[in-house]
């Protein structure tokens, strides 16, 4: 019985260090959330990127949303990077933008192509 419980006892302090290790991000490091919107008739592909490296990347289609977090340090002006890429990954797009409103999407058709933009603020 007391091996049992020696064992529990290991088990709850173990689940509770991970518990508490996982929610500090360190000093500096703040959870930053933001919405974009695929306002555009295409497919877009991008990511949003803080100063310190940390990364999300998305695939939206035409009309759709996506939510994103990522913990990190981000730019002069609590901004993020923002940048659209094509297919094989090279970028068509890019701009640093805050996060406190959605980042709006747009493509719009041109002579010889596609014009990219985002709402960059």
């Amino acid at each position: 019985m007391t091996v049992l419980r020696t064992v529990l006892a290991l088990i709850v302090a173990l689940f509770a260090w991970t518990a508490t290790a996982s929610a500090q991000i360190g000093p500096g490091r703040q959870q930053s959330c933001f919405l974009i919107r695929n306002v555009s008739p295409v497919m877009l592909f991008g990511r949003v990127v803080m100063q310190s490296r940390q990364r999300y990347t998305f695939r939206l289609g035409k009309g759709e949303s996506v939510r994103g977090c990522l913990a990190g340090d981000l730019f002069k002006g609590d901004k993020v990077q923002l940048v659209l890429v094509s297919l094989v990954t090279v970028p068509i797009f890019e701009c640093y933008t805050q996060i406190d409103q959605p980042i709006q999407l747009y493509a719009r058709r041109k002579q010889d192509g596609w014009n990219y933009s985002a709402d960059c603020r």
